[in-house]
C-alpha cells in the first residue's frame, strides 16, 4: 500500500499507514477528520497556476478511505491479540498449577529417585562431545557411587547406576571435559515433586519439595 506523503506539498506531516501516526508532530492517531483538514489546507493554499487535478483529487480521496480502513483494522487486530495474550496467560497458569503435587523431570533438578524397585533416572545434556564423570550421593551427602562414563557424544543422555541402591532420593553430579581438558557445562534433568507455583513477571516458576526452582518450559516429563 502506498505511503501518503504530504511533506512535498504541505511541508507538514508524513503519514505511515503501518502506524497511522503523525510524524514530526503530535504523537496521535491520524483519522479521517485530520486527513480532511490537511486536504482542505492543501486546496486552500495550492498554487492557482498549478491547481490540483481531478485525478489527484480522486487519489487523495482513495487514500482517505484506505486510511480509515487501516485504522479500524489496526484497532481490531490490537484488540484480538490482547485477548489472545490474556487467554494464553490463563492457560499457562492452569497448566503450571496442574503440576502441583506431581513428580516432574526438569532442568536444574539433580535428583534420582528409587522407590519400590522403580528407578526414576536423571538425564544430562552435553553441548559438545565430552568425557563425562558421574557421582551419586545419598540423602546424607555420602558418596555411594561414581563412574567414568567415558567419551560421550553431544546431546541428551540418560544415566542410571549399574549397581543396586536402596530406595531413596539421590543427588547426581556430573562433570565433563573436552579433548583439550577444558571443562564442559553439563545440563542436568532430574526428578522432584512440585510444591507450589510462583510468578516472576511474565514467567511462571515451579518450586519443588526440596526447594529447587525451574520453569514450566524446562519440564521434559511428569508423572
Amino acid at each position: 500500500m502506498a505511503v501518503v506523503d504530504k511533506t512535498s506539498v504541505l511541508g507538514v506531516y508524513t503519514v505511515d499507514p503501518k502506524s497511522t501516526q503523525l510524524k514530526g508532530g503530535k504523537n496521535q492517531i491520524m483519522g479521517k477528520d485530520d486527513f480532511l483538514k490537511l486536504l482542505i489546507t492543501e486546496l486552500t493554499n495550492q498554487d492557482p497556476l498549478e491547481p490540483m487535478k481531478d485525478r489527484e483529487m480522486i487519489a487523495q480521496m482513495a487514500q482517505l478511505s484506505q486510511l480509515e480502513q487501516i485504522t479500524q483494522f489496526t484497532h481490531s487486530v490490537d484488540k484480538f491479540f490482547k485477548g489472545m495474550e490474556k487467554m494464553l496467560g490463563i492457560y499457562r497458569t492452569l497448566q503450571a498449577s496442574s503440576l502441583v503435587g506431581r513428580w516432574v523431570k526438569a532442568e536444574g533438578i539433580p535428583f534420582m529417585v528409587k522407590k519400590d524397585g522403580d528407578v526414576m533416572p536423571v538425564s544430562f545434556k552435553l553441548p559438545s562431545d565430552a568425557h563425562v564423570f558421574a557421582k551419586v550421593y545419598d540423602a546424607s551427602g555420602k558418596l555411594v557411587y561414581q563412574k567414568d562414563l567415558g567419551l560421550m557424544e553431544k546431546g541428551m543422555h540418560i544415566f542410571e547406576p549399574d549397581s543396586e541402591l536402596d530406595d531413596g532420593t539421590y543427588t547426581v553430579d556430573f562433570s565433563a571435559e573436552d579433548n583439550a581438558g577444558n571443562s564442559v557445562v553439563v545440563s542436568v534433568y532430574g526428578w522432584d515433586k512440585v510444591a507450589e507455583v510462583n510468578r516472576d513477571g511474565d514467567e511462571l516458576r515451579l518450586i519443588t519439595d526440596k526447594g529447587k526452582e525451574t520453569t514450566v518450559e524446562s519440564v521434559i516429563s511428569f508423572r
